[in-house]
C-alpha cells in the first residue's frame, strides 16, 4: 500500500549539546523486589531514549525574543531542555486567539470557542501552519528563532522544536481562505483523516479520527510530502535545535515514523518525543518502538486521578497505568501541558498545591518529567525556590529502579533504588510511617524540604515524617561531609556502598 521513499542528505544540521541524546538507562519500576519494564538502552537509538538527568520546561505563549529575554531565569531553574511551538508561518495571529476578554477567531458570535476558555491563549499559535518552509512567524523571525537557540545554549539549555507534520490549517481564516503556497490539497491531503477512512467503523475508527478538529490531513505516502518533511526538520536542525516534540503523531502512520521521520532525526541528531493521546499503553508503545519517546498519557490520567481529590494508591505500581511502568526509558511525564491542566485546575484560575505535589512525584519518578505552568503572564514559577530545590532531586539523585516502600489513600512513599527516598503526602496534617530502604545504618538528608535528619536502622528501615500537603527527598549527605546539605542546593550523591544481602 505505502511507497518507501529512501532518502540520503548532506546536511547534518551544526553542532549543538547532547543533554538530550544521553542514552543512559531512567531505571525500570520494581514491586515487591520484582522488577517491571527493564530495557537496555542500545537497543535503541539515543534520539529514542529521554536522558535520565533531562527535566523539560515547555515556554508558550511567547514571541522568540521575549523567551531568549527570559532564558536566565530559566537557566535558574536548572532544567535541561525548553520546548518551543512550532516555528513555522500560520494562519493564526496573536489577536485571532480567545483569552481572557479578548474574542478569538473561532469563538463565533455567541458560542463557546471549541477550543473552550482556559487559563491559556487558545487555540495555541502554530498549529495550523501554511507554509512549512517560512519561519517568520508570528512568533518572530527565523533570525530570532536561531538567536534564542543560540542563547539557551549559551546557558546550557537544549531546544525541542514543536513539529505539524500531520496537517496544514483549516482552509477557513480570519482573511478569507486560506492558501498553501507549498501544497495541492488535492494532491497532497486526504479527504478523510491520516489514519483512517471515515467510512471505517468500530474500535479501528475510534482509534484513528478521521479528522483533527477539521484540519487537512496530509498524504504521508505522497513523495511531495515526504521531501517537504525533509526539508523542514532539515531546516530546524540547521537552526541548532536539539529534539522534535511531534504534534498529533497519533494521527500519523507509525510505518512513517519507522520508515522515515526516525531515521532522517537520527541522521540530523535530533531527539524527539511524539504526542499520541491515548489511554493505551500498547498504543503508546507502539509509536515508541518506531524510534521515539512519547508522552506518558495513561500516567497523567493516574496523576489526575490520585491528586484530585482521589486516593494516592492510584499511583502504586499495582493500580496505575504508565509507560513509565513498561518501558521508563521512553516515557516524558507531565502533571500539565497547553492542552490539558493538573490536578484541581479551574479555568482561568492559577495552578494550587495539588499541582505542586503532583510534580514533585513526577521529578522523583522515573521517566523524564516535562514541566509546564499555565497563563500567559510572567512565570513565577522559575523563581520558586521549592520547585527548583525538585528540579535539582531531579537531575542528581532522581536515578535507579522504582520501588514502593509505602502507599496508602494520603501518602506514598517510593525509593529511588539506593539514590532517593521519596514521599508525597495528600493529607492536611502530617503523617508518620515506617518504610524499608536499601540503606543500614546510614544517616539520610532531606534534600527538597525541611524534614529531620533521620538514620535507617541496623534492619534497613526508617521512620519518616511527610508534612501535610508536603513532600519528602532523602538520600544519603554527602561523602565526608560534617553537616547536611542545605536544601535546594543538594551535592550529586557518592558512589554508593554494595547493598547489604538483606536489605
Amino acid at each position: 500500500m505505502r511507497r518507501n521513499h529512501s532518502h540520503t542528505s548532506d546536511s547534518a544540521g551544526i553542532d549543538r549539546r547532547s543533554v538530550l541524546r544521553s542514552s543512559a538507562a531512567l531505571g525500570a519500576v520494581a514491586l515487591g523486589g520484582v522488577t517491571i519494564g527493564s530495557t537496555t538502552a542500545a537497543a535503541r537509538s539515543e534520539g529514542a531514549t529521554a536522558p535520565e538527568d533531562g527535566v523539560g520546561y515547555q515556554y508558550f505563549h511567547r514571541e522568540w525574543t521575549e523567551i531568549e529575554a527570559d532564558l536566565e531565569r530559566v537557566a535558574d531553574l536548572g532544567v535541561s531542555a525548553i520546548w518551543i511551538p512550532q516555528p513555522a508561518v500560520s494562519k493564526l495571529s496573536w489577536e485571532d486567539l480567545t483569552y481572557g476578554d479578548q474574542e478569538g477567531f473561532y469563538d463565533g458570535e455567541g458560542e463557546e470557542s471549541v477550543y473552550g476558555r482556559e487559563r491559556d491563549p487558545h487555540p495555541p499559535l502554530g498549529y495550523q501552519p501554511v507554509d512549512l518552509r517560512d519561519f517568520d512567524s508570528a512568533h518572530g523571525t527565523e533570525d530570532e528563532l536561531a538567536s534564542l537557540i543560540e542563547t539557551a545554549h549559551d546557558h546550557d539549555i537544549d531546544v525541542i522544536v514543536d513539529v505539524v507534520l500531520n496537517h496544514m490549517a483549516n482552509p477557513d481564516g480570519p482573511d478569507g481562505e486560506v492558501e498553501y503556497p507549498q501544497f495541492d490539497p488535492d494532491e497532497h491531503f486526504h479527504d478523510y483523516g491520516t489514519l483512517g477512512d471515515c467510512e471505517l467503523e468500530g474500535e479501528e475508527a475510534e482509534m484513528y479520527e478521521c479528522d483533527l478538529l477539521d484540519l487537512p490531513s496530509m498524504d504521508v505516502e505522497h513523495p511531495d510530502v515526504q521531501e517537504a518533511h525533509r526539508a523542514y526538520l532539515e531546516k530546524i536542525a540547521d537552526l541548532g535545535a536539539d529534539g522534535l516534540r511531534i504534534d498529533a503523531a497519533a494521527h500519523v502512520w507509525p510505518w512513517y515514523f519507522q520508515e522515515d521521520i526516525n531515521p532522517l532525526a537520527d541522521e540530523l541528531d535530533l531527539w524527539r518525543v511524539g504526542e499520541v493521546w491515548d489511554d493505551d499503553v500498547d498504543h503508546l508503545l507502539e509509536f515508541a518502538d518506531t524510534g521515539m519517546t512519547v508522552f506518558d498519557f495513561p500516567l497523567y490520567n493516574a496523576i489526575m486521578e490520585a491528586f484530585e481529590d482521589g486516593s494516592m494508591e492510584e499511583l502504586s505500581q499495582a493500580t496505575a497505568r504508565g509507560v513509565v511502568h513498561e518501558n521508563p526509558e521512553v516515557a516524558v511525564t507531565f502533571v500539565q501541558n497547553h492542552d490539558t491542566v493538573g490536578p484541581e485546575v479551574e479555568p482561568n484560575e492559577p495552578e494550587g498545591r495539588a499541582v505542586e505535589l503532583a510534580e514533585a512525584f513526577v521529578l522523583a519518578y522515573a521517566g523524564m518529567p516535562m514541566l509546564y505552568r499555565g497563563g500567559a503572564e510572567d512565570r513565577p514559577e522559575l523563581e520558586d525556590e521549592d520547585l527548583r530545590a525538585l528540579v535539582e532531586v531531579s537531575r542528581t539523585l532522581a536515578r535507579g529502579d522504582v520501588i514502593d516502600r509505602h502507599v496508602d489513600e494520603d501518602v506514598y512513599v517510593f525509593e529511588r533504588e539506593g539514590n532517593l527516598l521519596a514521599g508525597i503526602n495528600t493529607a492536611d496534617e502530617d503523617r508518620t510511617v515506617t518504610v524499608e530502604t536499601d540503606w543500614r545504618t546510614e544517616p539520610l538528608v532531606d534534600h527538597a524540604g525541611d524534614g529531620a535528619n533521620v538514620t535507617t536502622d541496623p534492619d534497613c528501615a526508617v521512620e519518616l515524617t511527610v508534612p501535610a500537603e508536603g513532600w519528602v527527598m532523602y538520600a544519603p549527605r554527602k561523602s565526608g561531609s560534617a553537616d547536611p546539605d542545605p536544601p535546594g542546593e543538594p551535592n550529586p550523591p557518592a558512589e554508593p556502598e554494595p547493598l547489604a544481602d538483606d536489605c
